[in-house]
């Protein structure tokens, strides 16, 4: 269905080459910058506190990413292929390389690291664990990797300084990976001329992990919260949200200047609107994070606000930049097929579940160990 403007005569065979279930990768992905903060506050011997949140809730996350590279979900069993005949390396009868196993392979290097990352760091606390008795003590003693004391514990921080440093590349690369995808398709007209939509999305998957990290803690420890693991990710977040609304104004002036008076500029009207309200949210969500540095149960609100402002932002991204007609002149309508909620909840809800599981083995929390 046509809601005004001219087309081309095929663009209606499939309007929405994406449907929402890539909204929902675009969420889970952020499971990455997770691990990215993590990496970070492990090197840098800051926001410790944070890490062992930070990574059982990204490792949980990014885990459900899994079919997020497989761009063609209508072969799910051609999956397999992208890993075992992974078209990596030009040669004369395929050039060119396929840049969706890249992602792929990437996110199974970033998994690897990040569960190493995962049991190195908890491996004397689950030893503790294990001392400590109950049904999952046999459990606790085979991750704990047979660290027994704090003196072999140390031993392993030069080893995990360098599992920290190698999950920052990958980690990165899969924080812009949507964004990324998206901009190849230039013949959709609206992410063709979307400039710094890496950026953009590199900086709301910040935001959307931030918040995250946040509500969880949040609900985990309710009364209790302890402002040295808050305070860290109230900052982060609260750059992260004015980064992203600056670099949503910027490409709104970009547009202006490029369309402005031009019969292009109508179709816009799908996603400008919605990146005002963007705008104000995450601007509201950071003014939220510093006044919870000084009372913390703000925090929860800081959280809500935010997560709404990144699905719209997301949303508005990856679905209504597609209604824009590949001639830049007409505006499609949207029409979704009747399992998309389904769909679009299946990778978050198998995060969530993936995190509960994790949180019931890995502690939160830990004693730190210098």
């Amino acid at each position: 269905m046509v809601l005004g403007g001219p087309l081309f005569p095929n663009e209606l065979v499939e309007p929405i080459l994406w449907h929402p279930v890539i909204f929902a990768y675009a969420l889970v992905i952020s499971g990455a910058d997770l691990i990215i903060l993590a990496s970070l506050a492990y090197i840098s011997g800051r926001m410790t506190k944070a890490i062992p949140l930070l990574l059982v809730l990204g490792v949980s996350f990014f885990s459900a990413a899994l079919l997020g590279p497989l761009a063609d979900l209508r072969q799910p069993s051609r999956a397999p292929l992208i890993f075992l005949l992974a078209h990596l390396i030009p040669t004369e009868t395929h050039p060119g390389f396929s840049f969706i196993a890249l992602y792929a392979n990437l996110w199974l290097v970033l998994i690897v690291l990040s569960v190493l990352f995962l049991l190195f760091y908890q491996s004397y606390h689950l030893h503790l664990k294990s001392l400590a008795g109950g049904r999952l003590r046999n459990l606790y003693r085979i991750l704990s990797l047979g660290v027994g004391d704090e003196e072999r514990y140390r031993k392993f921080k030069p080893f995990l300084t360098l599992l920290a440093v190698a999950t920052i590349i990958p980690a990165v690369l899969w924080g812009i990976y949507p964004s990324v995808l998206v901009v190849f398709q230039t013949w959709i007209f609206l992410w063709r001329n979307w400039v710094i939509l890496p950026l953009i999305f590199f900086a709301d998957t910040f935001v959307a992990s931030t918040a995250a990290a946040i509500l969880v803690y949040y609900i985990v420890k309710l009364a209790r919260l302890d402002y040295d693991v808050l305070s860290p990710l109230l900052k982060v977040h609260s750059a992260g949200c004015v980064s992203v609304a600056g670099l949503l104004g910027v490409q709104l002036l970009l547009w202006n200047q490029w369309f402005d008076g031009s019969p292009f500029n109508a179709a816009f009207n799908v996603v400008v609107p919605i990146i005002y309200y963007v705008v104000v949210l995450l601007l509201l969500s950071s003014a939220l994070a510093l006044a919870s540095l000084k009372v913390m149960k703000l925090s929860v609100l800081v959280s809500i606000v935010a997560l709404l402002g990144v699905v719209l932002n997301k949303w508005n991204t990856l679905i209504n930049g597609q209604l824009i007609s590949r001639t830049g002149l007409g505006v499609l309508h949207l029409e979704l097929p009747p399992d998309w909620l389904l769909l679009t909840l299946s990778p978050i809800a198998a995060a969530i579940f993936i995190f509960i599981v994790l949180s019931s083995i890995f502690p939160l929390e830990v004693k730190e160990i210098g």
